[in-house]
């Protein structure tokens, strides 16, 4: 049994709307602020886990640490070239 000119040209109309639908879901799925939310939230979850915030408290922990050490010893370079120099000076050299 052939189908009728206009069950066809439902089933056209019905294709062309699902396919609009379609591309309007996808254009929502790629747009830049959904993305950005998207990535947001993902960032926002993983930083409430609780082994996520210790690891950055640790890594926070060493840099200062670091900072703090590098500093102090710079400053004990300087001091003992400082009293060097300075006695250097008193004898004469």
């Amino acid at each position: 049994m052939a189908r009728s000119y206009e069950s066809i040209e439902g089933d056209i109309a019905k294709a062309r709307d699902n396919l609009a639908e379609t591309l309007d879901e996808l254009t929502d799925r790629v747009s830049p602020k959904n993305l950005a939310d998207q990535g947001k939230a993902q960032a926002t979850e993983i930083l409430k886990n609780p082994v996520v915030l210790a690891a950055i408290g640790g890594v926070v922990a060493l840099v200062v640490g670091g900072v703090v050490y590098s500093t102090t010893s710079k400053r004990k370079k300087n001091k003992a070239i400082e009293r060097y120099l300075a006695m250097k000076e008193k004898r004469g050299f």
